[in-house]
């Protein structure tokens, strides 16, 4: 499904883990809280788009009860992530741009053994099934319609994005995962939200902002708050694109 004026009606759904995260996209909407326990939820509208903004909380866990919770609510047209990442050292994505996923890899999802990680593919296990019916093992990839609107919004071409709950500690960890995914960038929720929205038949799309380079934990060389509007910047950029 692209984003079209035929699902003008149903509300979008933006998805961030931490307030840092979507204070952002709030402050630059009309969007008003509402009254719920959890997830924090806004509701409003950008542009004549309606919205509904949610902080669903870090992790895999977290951020898929978020993601199913939000579609039985508010039914949304599509789900898209919004935060923060790590940039694979190679990848050849900086430090302070945006990026937006053309999959999402489950990086804790696999037959784990002493010489490393394989995937479900070999039981045969799948997460979910794609729209066609074919099985997803650990890579589960976005709506091409989002895809391509949030692509040209960050002026890059869609990356391959990994998730673990566990964030990687060095350059070491860092490298075996980039190497075994294929991905460039790092988070904590994508794949769980993407599998989520695969099992609900709920179009999906994910942006973040690079804020460090994968496997450096030295907070110093970090810009967190640079990566959030860049993030931020290109969401709303793709939101006032006319319609693919």
């Amino acid at each position: 499904m692209t984003p079209d004026a035929g699902t003008a009606q149903a509300p979008l759904a933006i998805l961030a883990a931490t307030p840092m995260e979507l204070r952002a996209m709030v402050a630059r909407t009309d969007a008003q809280p509402q009254a719920s326990d959890w997830p924090r939820t806004w509701t409003g509208h950008h542009r004549r788009r309606a919205l509904v903004l949610v902080e669903g909380g870090v992790g895999s866990a977290a951020a898929a009860a978020a993601a199913a919770l939000t579609n039985q609510r508010h039914r949304p047209s599509a789900l898209l992530l919004l935060g923060i990442g790590g940039a694979y050292a190679g990848s050849f994505v900086p430090v302070g741009a945006a990026a937006c996923a053309a999959w999402e890899f489950a990086l804790d999802a696999g037959v784990v053994a002493s010489e490393g990680t394989r995937s479900l593919a070999e039981i045969p296990l799948a997460l979910a099934s794609s729209a066609g019916g074919d099985p997803l093992y650990d890579r589960i990839p976005t709506d091409p319609g989002w895809q391509a609107a949030l692509a040209r919004a960050c002026r890059m071409a869609p990356q391959g994005f990994a998730t673990s709950d566990g964030i990687s500690g060095d350059l070491d960890v860092a490298g075996a995962r980039a190497q075994r995914s294929g991905a460039a960038v790092e988070s904590m929720e994508g794949a769980a939200v993407a599998l989520v929205c695969a099992r609900m038949g709920l179009p999906f799309g994910e942006v973040r902002g690079i804020s460090n380079v994968a496997g450096v934990r030295d907070h110093a060389s970090w810009d967190a708050e640079g990566a959030v509007r860049a993030a931020t910047y290109a969401l709303l950029d793709a939101l006032a694109a006319e319609p693919a």
